[in-house]
């Protein structure tokens, strides 16, 4: 098998899950690339906002990093993709007085990092232009990592966050208008409106860290390699891919299923190959089971650079593939970070 060949013929085949050897000999493609560009080493993510424990991987800590929402479960802007259900577990802080004070109870507990976020507005905006002076002391004063997941961007917005000194700002990037229409309910945006977005960051000198949604289209592949197109035009600093999750969404969400492993994987090496040279992590959001195992297999094999909460075995397995693990408490987006 050529599998087993170029990994040195000594890795051990998942016996639970059946994979799709053809598809994995033309992932090996996107396992060259970052083994020539980033080396052996490959970082696992636990962020804080959850307990999460398998057989070969575990965060050992009370927790470093969490998400605080400056809407607290509320979203005006209410889109099929999660209904504001992405933001229950995240800490609530809706006013600047309250982010101040969690962020000093959170230091106070040993936390070392937050991202910043909240529900949008009905222009897919986070409003958090109220925010900036308590961002600023959450990070220069507090000294935490801070980092922000953001919506839509105008120079203002921009600007406030680099005054306030982010470490990094992440942003979901939707490349089919169409998607953006149905799904996020912004039938007066469109793709163009997120390259503008990635376009006013970078001018105003952010870390940016893109995301893109494998299967938001409903759980259709549509406009996720454009999404990867327009991100590959900024030099992003990292590049975070996850996988629509069903069950948050509304009720047209809940009943279709997820994109297979095989789809998911597809995007993964079209991003790895647009991205040779830029960090490339699967997110914290995906779904369960057997799929996902799947998928974090197909990750290794086309050469992410992270994996958040892996599935069982897949720590183990990428030892098998000559990879050095590092095990991290924080954020993934903290991948282009001195902190990992």
């Amino acid at each position: 098998m050529r599998v087993r060949e170029k990994l040195g013929g000594s890795l051990p085949l998942h016996e639970d899950i059946e994979l799709d050897h053809s598809l994995l000999n033309r992932l090996l493609e996107g396992f060259e690339i970052r083994k020539k560009n980033f080396g052996n080493k490959i970082h696992f993510y636990g962020p804080g906002f959850k307990h999460y424990e398998v057989d070969d991987f575990h965060i050992a800590t009370t927790p470093k990093f969490v998400d605080i929402s400056i809407t607290g479960r509320n979203c005006e802007l209410m889109c099929d993709h999660c209904a504001s259900k992405i933001l229950w577990h995240m800490i609530p802080a809706t006013t600047p007085e309250d982010l101040k004070r969690v962020g000093k109870e959170l230091k106070a507990k040993g936390v070392e990092g937050v991202l910043i976020s909240g529900g949008s507005n009905k222009d897919g905006v986070v409003e958090l232009y109220p925010f900036f002076e308590a961002i600023e002391y959450l990070k220069k004063e507090l000294k935490l990592l801070t980092t922000c997941h953001v919506g839509l961007v105008d120079k203002t917005l921009a600007e406030g966050l680099k005054e306030a000194g982010v470490d990094a700002v992440l942003i979901d990037i939707i490349g089919d208008d169409q998607t953006i229409a149905e799904v996020y309910k912004l039938p007066h945006k469109s793709v163009r409106d997120y390259e503008r977005s990635l376009e006013t960051l970078k001018e105003h000198g952010h870390r940016i860290v893109p995301h893109v949604i494998i299967g938001l289209h409903y759980g259709k592949i549509l406009g996720e390699k454009r999404a990867v197109d327009v991100i590959s035009q900024f030099e992003p600093d990292g590049l975070v891919l996850v996988v629509v999750m069903p069950y948050y969404g509304k009720a047209r969400f809940q009943l279709l299923p997820a994109p297979k492993a095989e789809e998911c994987a597809e995007i993964v090496l079209y991003a790895r190959k647009s991205l040779p040279k830029t960090p490339v992590v699967i997110g914290c959001a995906r779904p369960a089971g057997p799929e996902r195992t799947k998928l974090d297999l197909y990750s290794l094999y086309a050469g992410v650079n992270g994996i958040t909460f892996p599935a069982e075995g897949i720590l183990t397995y990428a030892k098998g593939m000559g990879l050095e693990p590092i095990i991290s408490p924080n954020c993934c987006s903290t991948v282009i970070l001195p902190i990992n």
